[in-house]
């Protein structure tokens, strides 16, 4: 049987179909870089870059910072507790030290209408200030020419814990958590915890894991020397020192009005003294996941050498402006072992400023590609008028 001729009718055409998206021709638009607009874009972003750096370095340099390492001071206290059994023996130490200047926070003098005559009547503004950017501003009423000023004190003093060697960016030590756990959603469940999901009975660890087995737990207290004769305690606040996500989202208790009871059936990391519902004797509120040092210290850190906010000042009585210049003392409970790692802790007073601490890394990042900009954009500008006025014939045009 003789076979039959296909006819192009009778074949399905490939052709993309007669439309713009499919024929390629839709209205584009070619960028036309001319030398003078590149070499014109990396002197501004050279421009941008210096001018943003020397503001950075500059803003980090009105900042104070003073880093006292009290490994080798408290040396006793280390070898100490190099021996895991002596984890019950208490062990001090005092580090004295003297500011030469004051560690001053911003202020600012406010006047308002309110304010002027008597002093009754700008009492009500301590309750509603304006124009206070922080609810821990602190507010001041002071007498200048028959006015009152309101003198609000911007930023504050801020203590850190440092270590030295510390790796919480180990990839074991960062999956050792249970976040179930930690949202207060099943305090039992330790699956993801090892090696310290649970005791050596059984019993599950609350909270579990190896980042909160290792908390840091040295206790500090910042003296002040008023006189020859007198020490007065600096007040410093444990509140506030944590992220709003971490506070309020991420770490959540259990649901009920005895903690002691929702923590039934767990027990505590090994190298903790106390429960988790214990922590905090004087605050009840600042106990079980939501204690704001454990929350600290579960935000881990991405080099092995780091600091996290441990206290900040609390504005009152002699600390109104600052800590004021004079002698100092640290009280330090030794209770976190660093010399088994060849590690080391200090304690850090700083201030900040509107573009963080005293860190001149950000600052000196953006000079450096300032200037790198800079010598790029004069490297093509020599090239570009080199080659400017120069012709090539035909044959040179093709060898390019």
């Amino acid at each position: 049987m003789p076979q039959m001729k296909r006819t192009p009718q009778d074949c399905p055409s490939r052709l993309p179909e007669n439309t713009a998206v499919k024929q390629q021709q839709l209205p584009a638009c070619r960028l036309q870089l001319s030398a003078t607009g590149i070499l014109s874009g990396f002197f501004a972003t050279g421009v941008f870059c210096l001018g943003m750096g020397v503001i950075l370095i500059l803003s980090a340099k009105s900042s104070m910072e003073i880093e006292i390492n009290y490994t080798k001071i408290c040396a006793s206290c280390a070898k100490l507790r190099e021996n895991a059994r002596n984890f019950d023996k208490e062990c001090t130490c005092s580090i004295p030290f003297h500011l030469t200047q004051t560690m001053r926070v911003l202020a600012h003098s406010y006047l308002s209408k309110a304010c002027t005559g008597h002093p009754m009547s700008c009492y009500n503004l301590s309750a509603h200030p304006p124009c206070t950017p922080d609810p821990g501003d602190l507010l001041e009423f002071q007498f200048f020419h028959g006015t009152y000023h309101l003198l609000m004190y911007y930023g504050n003093v801020y203590m850190y814990y440092k270590l030295y060697g510390f790796y919480q960016n180990l990839h074991g030590y960062l999956l050792s958590r249970s976040n179930s756990q930690l949202l207060g959603t099943d305090v039992k469940d330790v699956e993801t915890c090892a090696p310290f999901s649970k005791s050596h009975d059984g019993t599950p660890i609350a909270p579990c894991g190896a980042i909160a087995n290792s908390l840091f737990n040295d206790t500090i207290i910042l003296s002040y020397k008023l006189n020859s004769s007198v020490h007065i305690q600096v007040p410093m606040l444990r509140s506030g020192i944590t992220w709003w996500t971490d506070k309020y989202i991420k770490f959540r208790n259990p649901s009920s009005s005895n903690l002691s009871s929702a923590f039934a059936g767990t027990t505590k990391p090994p190298s903790w003294p106390k429960p988790v519902y214990e922590l905090d004797e004087n605050d009840p509120g600042n106990n079980g996941f939501l204690n704001d040092d454990f929350i600290v210290w579960m935000r881990t850190a991405a080099f092995p050498t780091f600091k996290k906010l441990y206290r900040r000042l609390s504005r009152t009585q002699h600390f109104i402006e600052g800590l004021p210049a004079g002698n100092y003392s640290f009280n330090v409970s030794y209770n976190f072992p660093v010399t088994r790692f060849q590690g080391e802790k200090s304690v850090v007073l700083s201030t900040l400023t509107w573009s963080g601490g005293h860190s001149l890394f950000l600052g000196l990042a953006y000079t450096v590609t300032g200037a790198m900009t800079w010598l790029a954009a004069f490297s093509m500008m020599a090239v570009h008028l080199k080659l400017k006025g120069k012709r090539f014939s035909p044959d040179d045009k093709v060898k390019l």
